[in-house]
């Protein structure tokens, strides 16, 4: 899908504080539907940046990309808000550091099917495992185009960066990961 994403979009991003100012971007040409990325570059997506993704990269999100290997583009904007509730709950309210135990005992991770075939974008899952307790809330089920918005960035490659896996393309590759819902970690 072709990105509608303009300059003033990723002005608004920096000022909300979403982009560190370290982080370059690259819009795609007009009418570019298939991403062609340079060296280090992601892609990544307007919609997830209201769903809690920021830059720098929180290292539990970046954890959470290599235990799934999964990408920005494979997850839905939903998805990012499960996983930024999830630090916030850990942080604010639990005072405690994300912990990967805990992660694994109250959500999972399933892929997206569309019309018989694993979808490409998009194509993975976060949700809360079925008679967990978590805090209720409610958002919008579904953001339909959100896939239109997409842009490059570049983070910066030193020891203050948590940065993300190298950009994969192609829909994700399920892991045994995926299938360790609700793991016994310690015991």
């Amino acid at each position: 899908m072709a990105s509608t994403v303009r300059e003033n979009d990723i002005k608004k991003l920096w000022e909300a504080g979403y982009l560190a100012k370290k982080i370059s971007h690259r819009l795609p040409t007009a009418g570019q539907i298939v991403p062609t990325l340079e060296p280090h570059e992601r892609v990544v997506f307007l919609p997830h940046f209201v769903r809690g993704l920021g830059f720098p990269l929180h290292p539990f999100v970046r954890g959470i990309m290599y235990y799934y290997g999964i990408d920005f583009h494979d997850l839905s904007p939903n998805s990012f808000l499960n996983i930024s509730t999830f630090i916030v709950v850990c942080e604010a309210f639990l005072r405690i550091s994300p912990h990967f135990g805990l992660w694994l005992k109250v959500f999972n991770v399933k892929p997206k099917v569309v019309s018989g075939e694993h979808a490409e974008c998009g194509g993975t899952m976060v949700s809360k495992m079925p008679n967990v307790t978590w805090p209720e809330g409610s958002f919008v089920d579904t953001m339909k185009g959100w896939q239109s918005g997409w842009f490059y960035i570049t983070e910066p490659r030193d020891l203050e960066w948590a940065a993300a896996p190298e950009f994969r393309s192609g829909i994700p590759t399920r892991l045994t990961s995926w299938k360790e819902s609700g793991r016994i970690w310690g015991d």
